[in-house]
């Protein structure tokens, strides 16, 4: 950088000071200043918002409105409780029944791959998710190993299982 360059970058610094100086400067006029008739009382605040139907607490009575609403909140969720857990385990009975009754036949061709294998199960519901399936083939050196073939599936079968089945490694 020469010395011509070092004076223009220079005083191109000064002229952002200065628009920089001026633009606040120009900002805080424009503000209103506060004048001590605009400050307002504490018991004035509260008068104005109970005349337009606000409720004023102080902090104790604040505190207090607070533990009686977490004590009604408890005494629901344990009256809730019993009634979801019941609900619930019905769910997870029918679930589970649902998911063990579901078999899938799985029909490899020439030429496909264990992500094809993989989007196959997932659209069956037979695994969770085709990325992880993949990739769990691919780690463990089943993906070289998968036989053309019909295989029956179900659902609840570990990826380990499946890998198994769909490489006749029984």
């Amino acid at each position: 950088m020469n010395k011509r360059t070092a004076q223009a970058f220079a005083l191109g610094l000064i002229f952002a000071a200065i628009f920089l100086w001026a633009g606040s400067s120009v900002i805080a006029e424009k503000e209103p200043k506060k004048e001590a008739s605009q400050e307002v009382a504490v018991s004035d605040a509260k008068k104005v918002l109970e005349e337009k139907g606000f409720k004023v607490l102080n902090s104790s009575e604040f505190a207090e409105l607070n533990a009686k609403a977490e004590a009604v909140k408890k005494e629901k969720q344990k009256e809730e409780a019993p009634a979801e857990k019941a609900e619930t385990k019905e769910e997870d009975v029918k679930e589970e029944e649902v998911k063990e009754e579901k078999k899938f036949t799985l029909v490899i061709a020439s030429g496909m791959s264990p992500g094809d294998v993989a989007i196959m199960l997932k659209s069956q519901g037979i695994i969770d998710d085709e990325k992880k399936f993949e990739k769990f083939l691919v780690d463990k050196g089943y993906h070289t190993k998968v036989q053309i073939g019909q295989y029956e599936l179900t659902r609840g079968l570990d990826y380990h299982q499946i890998a198994k089945i769909i490489t006749k490694n029984r």
